[in-house]
C-alpha cells in the first residue's frame, strides 16, 4: 500500500511537467509571433514611420505642425505613372503608399481666398509675402528633402485631408495620414528661392484639360514646382509639359516669382496656361484686367498690395510683413490662417498664424541651419 501511494503521488508531481512545458513553449511561440509581426510591421511601414517620428506641435496658439520628409516618398513613380488628374487619383495613389491599402486618404475640397505679394529690396534681394485665407484650418509646415533636386519648405492644411478643422497630427493614424500633406502644399519656398502659392480664381471655371500629356492637380503642380525649378522660366516650362487639373473643387492660378524678382499669375486656359507678369494676386484673373472679378475683398487686397509695390520707399522683409498684415481677412467666409514672409538674404521662411504678428515661426530651408 506504502508503495501504491508512492506511485501515485509521483506520477502526480511529474505529470504536470509536459503541460508546463507546452505552456511555456506557447509563450515562447507567442512571443516570437508578436516580433515577428513587429518586424514586418516596421519593414512595410518603415518609411512612414520615419517620418511621423519628425511631426512636432509648434509653439504657437493655434494649432500649427511641422514635419519633416526625407528622400521623394513615391513623388518620381507618381510623376513617371502619368500622375493623377483629379482629387481622387492623388487620393488612391497616396492609399496604396501610405497605408498599403489599409485606408483612403482623402483630398477634400475648399475654398480659399489668399493675397500674394512680390518686391525687390534695395540690396537687390527678392521679398514675399503670402496670406493664406479661410475658415479654418491645421497648418503643417513641410519641410521636403528631395534626393534629387531643390530642398523646400512648404504649408499644407491638414483639414484639406481630414475634412475636418478639429482633428490634428496627434494619433498614430492621423500621424500616418498627415504623411499626405506632402502632395498637398498651398505654398512653399525652395532652396533656389523659387516661390509658388496657389490662390482661388472667384470668377468662371479653372478648364479640366484631356490631352495626351501627363496629368497634374494644381497641388501637385506646386510639388512638382518646388522640387525641380529654381526659375520662373524653368517653373513654366515644367509646366507646360502637363495637364494641370482643379483641386479641391474650386477654380485656381498660381502665383511663382523667384529671386530675379520676375513674378507672374500662372492662369489656366483651354489652350494650356497663361503668365502674366504681375507682382501682386489675389482672387480675379488679372490677365482679364478687372480686380473687381473677383469680389470686392479681392479688389481691395489687389489695390492695398499695388499701392505697397509702387511705393517708392525701399522694400524690406520688416514692410512686407506689414504688408500682408493690412490685407488680413477676418470675417465669417474667411479668415487669414497664416501668413508666410521670405527674404532671399537669409534662408529662413517665418510663418505667422491667425493674423498674429506678434509671435512668428521661423525655420531654416535647409536642415543644418539653425532656427531661430
Amino acid at each position: 500500500m506504502k508503495i501504491r501511494a508512492y506511485n501515485k503521488t509521483y506520477h502526480a508531481y511529474h505529470g504536470k511537467r509536459p503541460w508546463k512545458k507546452w505552456l511555456l513553449a506557447a509563450l515562447a511561440v507567442l512571443v516570437v509571433l508578436v516580433l515577428l509581426g513587429a518586424l514586418v510591421g516596421w519593414l512595410m511601414f518603415r518609411r512612414e514611420l520615419s517620418i511621423t517620428g519628425t511631426i512636432r506641435k509648434l509653439d504657437v496658439p493655434s494649432p500649427a505642425y511641422f514635419m519633416e520628409v526625407k528622400g521623394d516618398y513615391y513623388f518620381e513613380e507618381f510623376l513617371a505613372s502619368g500622375g493623377g488628374s483629379c482629387d481622387a487619383e492623388v487620393s488612391g495613389f497616396l492609399s496604396r503608399k501610405i497605408s498599403k491599402g489599409f485606408y483612403q486618404a482623402p483630398v477634400g475640397e475648399y475654398r480659399e481666398g489668399c493675397s500674394v505679394l512680390s518686391a525687390m529690396s534695395g540690396e537687390g534681394d527678392h521679398l514675399w509675402g503670402r496670406n493664406y485665407d479661410w475658415s479654418a484650418s491645421v497648418p503643417i509646415i513641410v519641410r521636403h528633402i528631395p534626393e534629387e533636386g531643390y530642398p523646400s519648405l512648404s504649408t499644407c492644411d491638414f483639414r484639406h485631408i481630414t475634412l475636418n478643422a478639429k482633428t490634428t497630427p496627434e494619433g498614430m493614424a492621423d500621424k500616418i495620414m498627415a504623411i499626405a500633406a506632402l502632395y498637398v502644399p498651398m505654398d512653399g519656398v525652395n532652396s533656389a528661392g523659387l516661390c509658388v502659392a496657389d490662390l482661388q480664381v472667384n470668377e468662371g471655371g479653372m478648364p479640366d484639360p484631356d490631352t495626351d500629356k501627363p496629368d497634374l492637380t494644381v497641388t501637385t503642380a506646386i510639388r512638382l514646382l518646388l522640387n525641380k525649378a529654381a526659375t520662373v522660366d524653368e517653373a513654366l516650362a515644367l509646366l507646360a509639359q502637363y495637364d494641370i487639373h482643379p483641386s479641391g473643387g474650386i477654380s485656381h492660378h498660381l502665383a511663382v516669382s523667384d529671386v530675379s524678382g520676375k513674378s507672374v499669375a500662372v492662369e489656366f486656359t483651354e489652350d494650356g496656361f497663361t503668365a502674366v507678369d504681375t507682382a501682386v494676386v489675389t482672387n480675379f484673373n488679372l490677365a482679364n484686367g478687372d480686380p473687381s472679378a473677383g469680389g470686392e475683398s479681392a479688389e481691395t487686397r489687389y489695390n492695398a498690395l499695388m499701392g505697397f509695390f509702387l511705393d517708392s520707399q525701399a522694400a524690406t522683409a520688416k514692410r512686407v510683413k506689414a504688408a500682408m498684415s493690412h490685407v488680413v481677412q477676418d470675417d465669417a467666409d474667411g479668415a487669414t490662417q497664416w501668413t508666410v514672409v521670405y527674404d532671399q538674404s537669409v534662408p529662413f521662411v517665418t510663418w505667422y498664424f491667425q493674423g498674429d504678428f506678434s509671435n512668428g515661426v521661423t525655420l531654416p530651408i535647409l536642415p543644418d541651419s539653425h532656427s531661430r
